[in-house]
């Protein structure tokens, strides 16, 4: 067969083996079952470890309510404490805060500072408070495998109150997510549309060779 002849082969074939890639990533709900209450369920002056987030993950994502830390610092907010990982910041230092992420944003390797901390990953502390996060409104992390995730929620400043409505994670370490409902593509679209020019090109080939 001369090479010419291969040429529609290799790209259907180039078609299939994308579209097999693409369908290896998925983007996993994470159970918030009982973490869906008023400032996840913490209590005045307390401070509740939700446990392992995600769950096959080392990280505790833990939620404060007007907690005082060391007698000096009090907090509200969440805190996904990973040492290799966290929530997505504007920076380390007391005064940054957590990154406000909108509906269709990407969450991944275009953040440069993901932190286990607990002083700027809070709504509030006693340097300063963040403003309203009102509907669809998402924090960003990382977690101890490098997978990116998100964590729809909102903040009222006023009444120093939070809640968590929804999270999800890539499955894929290094992968980067989007946050939903913004224009998201189906995951093989792309591929779908290469294995269908693939078989668009080897049909035409067949009927000039035929």
């Amino acid at each position: 067969m001369k090479k010419s002849a291969l040429l529609p082969f290799f790209i259907a074939l180039l078609g299939i083996v994308t579209l097999g890639s693409s369908a290896n990533a998925a983007v996993i709900s994470i159970d918030l079952t009982g973490k869906t209450g008023d400032n996840a369920g913490a209590a005045s002056g307390q401070m509740l470890d939700l446990g392992a987030f995600p769950p096959d993950a080392t990280g505790h994502l833990k939620a404060f309510s007007n907690r005082l830390l060391g007698g000096t610092l009090l907090f509200t907010g969440l805190a996904l404490q990973d040492a290799a990982g966290g929530i997505a910041l504007s920076g380390y230092s007391a005064l940054e805060t957590p990154l406000k992420f909108n509906p269709g944003d990407t969450i991944g390797a275009n953040v440069s500072v993901y932190d286990g901390g607990i002083n700027p990953s809070s709504f509030k502390n006693n340097f300063r408070t963040v403003g309203d996060f009102g509907p669809n409104s998402f924090l960003g992390f990382k977690d101890s495998l490098g997978r990116y995730g998100y964590i729809e929620v909102t903040w009222t400043a006023s009444t120093n109150t939070f809640r968590m409505i929804s999270a999800a994670y890539e499955s894929t370490p290094g992968v980067s997510i989007q946050t939903p409902g913004g224009a998201v593509p189906e995951p093989a679209s792309s591929a779908i549309v290469a294995l269908l020019m693939g078989g668009a090109t080897l049909r035409k080939w067949r009927k000039r060779n035929l």
